[in-house]
């Protein structure tokens, strides 16, 4: 027994093993095959698989758009409910601020009304005083002097007292 490589790194052809009659036109190294291509579209299974995905994403993508749509409607219905509420609050807000100033103008008339104020001081223990118990100040005659720069003046002003 020799010692033959398994393999080697350049091309060989294949030895002939059988030793039949007709193996070369069997042998396919060294002929053709017989297939003939025919210029085409493409076989009907691939196009039809193509198409059902694209309808597929078509369909997801929709869906999505779909969804996003009912967010957005469901987000702005929510907002303007919240909005609805909040001016109904300030409504009765405004209607309860109406109501208490009426309530204090009522309040003011009544308690600026000359006989009601009489009345509440004779409840505390007040009265009016007597005709001849008041006395009245007369403040008309001027008793402030001043000089030509209008400086003020008090020994000018306590002469004018003085005199009376």
């Amino acid at each position: 027994m020799s010692a033959a490589p398994a393999y080697s790194h350049y091309a060989q052809a294949a030895p002939q093993r059988y030793d039949f009659p007709g193996y070369r036109e069997y042998d396919r190294f060294d002929s053709s095959p017989d297939i003939s291509v025919v210029p085409g579209s493409g076989s009907r299974t691939k196009s039809s698989a193509d198409s059902a995905v694209v309808l597929a994403k078509v369909t997801a993508i929709i869906m999505i758009v779909i969804a996003l749509v009912c967010c957005a409607r469901v987000f702005l219905s929510s907002m303007a409910v919240s909005t609805a509420l909040e001016a109904r609050e300030i409504s009765s807000q405004i209607n309860d601020a109406r109501s208490d100033g009426s309530k204090l103008e009522v309040a003011l008339s009544s308690l600026s009304n000359p006989s009601f104020v009489k009345q509440e001081a004779a409840a505390l223990g007040m009265f009016a005083p007597d005709s001849d118990a008041v006395l009245k100040i007369d403040l008309s005659g001027d008793v402030v002097v001043t000089d030509a720069a209008g400086t003020l003046l008090l020994s000018g002003s306590a002469d004018v007292i003085a005199q009376g």
